[in-house]
C-alpha cells in the first residue's frame, strides 16, 4: 500500500558515504595540486634568478674575452685605475664620471630579503574545513522528513496553505520534543 512516505533505504547511507569520501578525496587533490603549483612557481623564481645572476656573469666575461684577446687594446696604467675603482663609469660617450656610492636602502632593495614573497606567507588556498555533524544535526534531520510528510502531499507539492516556514517551524518543534 502507498503510504507517500519514503522507506529507509540502507543503501543511500552508503551511497552518501562514498559521496563523501569522493568528495574528501577530490579536496585533498585539489590541495595538493594547488601546493604542487606554489612548489613549481618558486622554483621557476628561482630559476630565473640564478639565470639572470649567470647572464651578468657571462656579459663580464664577454667583456674580459675582448679586452684580453685582442692585441689592439692595451691599458695604461690610469686606465688599469679607472677600471678597478668602483666609484667610477664610463657613459656610452666614453666619458667617466663619478658613481655615487649605494646607500643602505638601495643594498637592502636590491637584496630581495625583504620582498613581500620572502615575509608574507602563502596564503590558504582551500576552503575552511566543515565542522562535525551532531546528534541535533541528526534528529534534525528526522525532524524535517516528519515535518514534510506532514505538510506535502504524496507527489511532494505542498498542500494547500501550508509553506516552508510552516514546515520549518513545525520541524523545530519536533526537534525540540526530541
Amino acid at each position: 500500500m502507498a503510504t507517500g512516505q519514503q522507506g529507509f533505504d540502507p543503501d543511500d547511507l552508503f551511497d552518501q558515504r562514498r559521496i563523501d569520501r569522493q568528495r574528501e578525496q577530490s579536496l585533498s587533490d585539489r590541495q595538493r595540486m594547488d601546493r604542487e603549483r606554489a612548489d613549481d612557481d618558486r622554483r621557476r623564481a628561482l630559476d630565473e634568478q640564478r639565470m639572470a645572476v649567470l647572464d651578468a656573469n657571462r656579459a663580464r666575461l664577454d667583456a674580459m674575452l675582448v679586452l684580453v684577446n685582442d692585441d689592439d687594446i692595451s691599458l695604461s696604467s690610469e686606465e688599469v685605475a679607472v677600471v678597478n675603482d668602483k666609484s667610477l663609469r664610463m657613459m656610452p660617450d666614453g666619458e667617466v664620471v663619478t658613481r655615487r656610492p649605494p646607500s643602505g636602502r638601495d643594498v637592502i632593495r636590491r637584496s630581495g630579503q625583504f620582498s613581500r614573497a620572502n615575509i608574507l606567507p602563502d596564503l590558504p588556498t582551500s576552503p575552511k574545513k566543515s565542522r562535525k555533524k551532531t546528534k541535533t544535526d541528526k534528529n534534525m534531520s528526522k525532524a524535517l522528513r516528519l515535518a514534510n510528510d506532514k505538510f506535502r502531499t504524496a507527489k511532494g507539492k505542498l498542500r494547500k496553505g501550508a509553506s516552508q516556514a510552516q514546515i520549518m517551524k513545525y520541524a523545530h518543534k519536533l526537534l525540540r520534543r526530541m
